[in-house]
């Protein structure tokens, strides 16, 4: 994914209008129905339809090349391709390009023939919806959802903006200027990752040769393209023998059909494997096992520790089988450099686990997987402030941050906490960012008011009863 990502909405489910600015770790908080898992879907939705939120879907030589072939553009323009290509030593930039090559370029973002249509689609599917205004907050003559994208990525990047309907769809999409050149053409030319990472953060504003632009931005550096998974809630309906994945749809059937295929032979990183044994150890107190199974649809069974005994997913404890999803996508599913999405990774634990399972999200951020999650856990949003603190406190002290798998510091900037709170009338929703404070940490002033409104139930009867006894007994 882009190292910068911004996307905007209006009028989608309770959403009025807001912009979230995607980072590693990014938390939607908020009452219910204010549309965390609406924008969560969003995410995935355009996630899914462009094949990844990268700076730059396609860009190398080959590629201008092919597309150039491909765009029908005139004999000038193929010419000024050609010629423009061949100058090894030459920088030009991005709209140097013939007009019809960049329409070309900037139409292949995501593979699809229409960009609104396409993302239109998407949608209706991921909110299983026979209309998408069925998911349209606004139930005027006009209609829609209006959706805005920004992805960039070392000065280099593209945005979008769309209008979603039921009667038509538009989309339009530019790409940012840039320098660049051809450099060496030969297909055999291998730039590592760390010489890659060094040209593009030490060559802002200039020329960058267009093999590295190739070999960055298909990848974003890592060798695999931008893969996104989403955990939705009730995901233990997942770990039920012989799932009937046709009973759900949208993100619920995606979720299903990658339990289905699970197989425990599945390699994973080994930090992820760390971080998925560190979650059994210290939270589920068992190991989530993949029994043998004569079905087609795999069994998993939960072995307590000091136990020989295998216990069936549906008599389980429901920590247990909410979590067990987590811990199976982090050691057969996900790999570095996806997005997860979790929704509400706090359902069904004790306190003292919720903070658990916010070190560990914060381990995967250090691993490099970027995560965004939906919450109402004051308690994992207290561990998060305080893995933020210790990511302050190791820059100030000049310590690097380590990326081992046991480390869980966070710097403020790698963290977005967005509140969604419904309006002061009936407009909708709105999404706001919560600023960390060392003091504070990022959790929302309703917390603070719900404690206060606590306290005072309690404070106030108990005070006027004290002060009448206390009166009579003076009288």
């Amino acid at each position: 994914m882009a190292d910068d990502v911004q996307i905007s909405v209006r009028d989608l489910g309770p959403i009025a209008a807001g912009t979230v600015d995607l980072r590693p770790l990014t938390v939607f908080v908020g009452a219910s129905n204010t549309g965390k898992t609406c924008f969560s879907i969003l995410i995935y939705a355009l996630h899914e339809v462009l094949g990844g939120l990268r700076a730059l879907p396609v860009f190398g030589r080959r590629d201008i090349v092919s597309l150039a072939r491909s765009a029908a553009l005139s004999g000038r323009e193929c010419h000024v391709v050609q010629e423009t290509l061949s100058k090894n030593d030459q920088a030009f930039t991005y709209y140097d390009l013939p007009k019809g090559l960049r329409a070309a370029i900037e139409g292949n973002i995501g593979a699809i023939d229409s960009f609104g249509s396409g993302t239109a689609l998407y949608l209706k599917r991921c909110f299983d919806a026979a209309q998408l205004s069925e998911v349209v907050r606004t139930s005027s003559s006009e209609c829609h959802v209006e959706v805005g994208l920004r992805a960039r990525s070392r000065g280099i990047g593209w945005q979008a903006r769309m209008i979603l309907s039921d009667n038509r769809s538009t989309g339009e999409i530019g790409v940012e200027n840039f320098v660049m050149i051809p450099g060496d053409r030969s297909e055999q030319s291998e730039v590592d990752r760390r010489t890659l990472r060094s040209i593009l953060e030490q060559g802002r504003g200039k020329p960058i040769p267009l093999e590295v632009l190739d070999r960055w931005f298909r990848s974003d550096g890592e060798g695999r393209s931008d893969v996104i998974h989403y955990l939705p809630a009730r995901r233990s309906a997942g770990l039920e023998r012989s799932p009937e994945t046709s009973a759900f749809s949208g993100v619920m059937a995606d979720f299903m059909q990658q339990i289905r295929m699970y197989r425990s032979e599945n390699e994973s990183d080994r930090r992820l494997d760390q971080i998925a044994a560190d979650l059994e150890a210290n939270t589920l107190g068992g190991v989530v096992r993949l029994a043998p199974s004569p079905a087609d649809s795999p069994e998993f069974v939960f072995r307590p520790h000091g136990s020989d005994d295998d216990v069936r997913m549906t008599r389980a404890s429901s920590t247990v089988s909410e979590l067990a999803p987590v811990v199976l996508f982090l050691r057969g599913v996900l790999a570095i450099g996806d997005t997860l999405i979790i929704e509400e990774p706090e359902a069904h634990l004790h306190p003292a686990a919720q903070t658990h399972v916010a070190v560990a999200l914060a381990r995967l951020v250090r691993a490099g997987v970027r995560v965004i999650i939906t919450t109402h856990s004051d308690w994992l949003l207290k561990e998060i402030g305080n893995l933020m603190r210790e990511g302050v406190l190791a820059e100030e002290s000049g310590e690097p941050t380590s990326e081992t798998a046991l480390s869980a510091a966070l710097h403020p900037r790698e963290v977005g906490v967005w509140l969604f709170r419904h309006g002061a009338t009936e407009q909708g929703s709105t999404i706001q960012e919560i600023r960390f404070d060392r003091s504070e940490g990022v959790e929302p002033p309703e917390y603070d008011d719900v404690a206060e409104e606590l306290y005072s139930t309690i404070v106030r009867p108990t005070f006027r009863t004290s002060w009448r006894s206390h009166a009579a007994a003076h009288d």
